[in-house]
């Protein structure tokens, strides 16, 4: 059996060909393209050659103080939670007595129904009244049985001369011995009565004693049933914010009831738990940084104005107490975030944090690097330099010599010693 041979189409094979070669040509083509559109670096600085291009920073030299970061959470620095001094059933709900309602010292927030008291104060002016008109009395009959008490006196010096009379008389025989009993009675009955008159107006004093004792007693009871009438209308005791409201209308309000709570948002106090170390930094009217722990908050300026004399031995944390403003972006109860600057604000050497690894820096000094060692007395958050984006800086604790620079990023390896064209940041 023959087998056929494949025909070849010299015609097919030329055309392959082309299409290769027509492919081979666009690649030279777009490679000698591209070489020729390169972009030509610019040519070294002879006088440069073999220098390292390295972007250098100087040290700032600003007054701060060591900061401690922190945390707490804020509170009204006044606050009253209004109870009910009175036992009554609430009458009335002034406007002003709802959640988140603004309120003045004064302004009225619950009325309780107060006829009780004014029934008790009538009954305590009416009981005055009366007393007052016994005292009056007392001065009347003082008068009265001073006279009494003089007319027993001479009535019972008669009576006893009468006696005597008729005494010698008897033993004269010349009286009966029933005129001497009856002169003998007349006497006695005379001494009685000056008696009962000598009493009487030595008991007037008494009697004014306990008027005025009752008097005072039923003033008392009139200032309190007034106390309670006063006490029926419910006041905001400072200017602020209702916080909360729970009494409804006719219900019964029994002292020490909780009526309202009052906040007044615009001083605002935060206590603060820092490091235990910060008792000998840390100073009343040291400056703080308060913000609130939430997206977006805003740093507050606060002052430290108490400093707890204890600490806390399972934390080790000693507490200050920070004032601010209060503000939309404070607000009391949030949960804050602090930066306590302490110490005495003393000149200090500042670089970026970055310029600083693990305890190394590299120094600049006549073009000629040189790793030294750093010593990093505390941290500093903030924008310190309007040249440089950096907001995290140490504080150096010794400073470098003048005109020293830094390598901003710390983190290359430069041979000590070598050659470095420095490229200030700051340009």
């Amino acid at each position: 059996m023959d087998v056929k041979q494949p025909t070849i189409r010299p015609l097919a094979l030329v055309a392959r060909g082309l299409v290769a070669v027509a492919f081979i040509s666009a690649g030279i083509a777009i490679y000698l393209w591209l070489y020729a559109t390169r972009p030509i670096p610019p040519a070294s600085d002879p006088s440069a050659t073999g220098r390292l291009r390295l972007v250098v920073v100087a040290p700032l030299e600003k007054a701060v103080g060591q900061r401690f970061r922190a945390y707490g959470q804020s509170r009204a620095m006044h606050t009253a939670d209004v109870p009910s001094r009175v036992s009554a059933t609430v009458a009335l709900l002034h406007p002003q007595y709802r959640e988140g309602a603004a309120v003045e010292i004064g302004t009225p927030l619950v009325s309780l129904d107060n006829r009780d008291f004014e029934r008790q104060v009538t009954m305590a002016v009416e009981s005055l009244r009366t007393i007052e008109s016994q005292i009056a009395m007392l001065t009347l009959d003082a008068t009265s049985l001073q006279r009494t008490l003089e007319l027993a006196n001479e009535s019972a010096a008669l009576a006893a001369v009468d006696y005597s009379r008729v005494r010698e008389a008897f033993t004269n025989n010349a009286a009966q011995s029933r005129e001497v009993d009856r002169a003998r009675a007349g006497a006695i009955e005379s001494e009685r009565q000056l008696i009962a008159a000598r009493d009487a107006l030595e008991k007037l004093p008494l009697r004014r004693a306990s008027l005025v004792a009752e008097q005072s007693r039923q003033n008392a009871a009139r200032e309190l049933a007034e106390l309670s009438l006063e006490r029926s209308t419910i006041c905001s005791p400072l200017a602020g914010i209702v916080q909360r409201a729970d009494l409804e209308l006719g219900e019964n309000a029994a002292p020490g009831v909780l009526v309202a709570r009052i906040v007044d948002p615009r001083t605002i106090e935060i206590p603060i738990l820092l490091p235990a170390l910060a008792r000998a930094i840390v100073q009343i009217g040291d400056s703080a940084l308060v913000r609130a722990d939430r997206a977006n908050a805003q740093w507050v300026e606060a002052k430290i104005t108490r400093i707890a004399p204890e600490d806390d031995a399972s934390t080790r944390t000693m507490t200050v107490y920070a004032e601010a403003l209060g503000s939309d972006a404070l607000p009391p109860g949030a949960f804050v975030e602090a930066e306590v600057s302490g110490g005495s604000l003393a000149s200090r050497t500042l670089v970026p944090r970055r310029a600083v690894n693990s305890g190394r820096i590299i120094t600049v000094r006549d073009g000629i690097a040189h790793n030294e060692g750093a010593e990093v007395e505390f941290a500093v958050s903030g924008q310190l330099s309007p040249q440089l984006p950096d907001t995290e800086w140490v504080v150096l604790k010794h400073a470098l010599p003048a005109g020293t620079t830094l390598v901003l990023d710390a983190s290359r390896r430069v041979p000590e010693g070598a050659p470095i064209t420095p490229i200030d940041a700051a340009l």
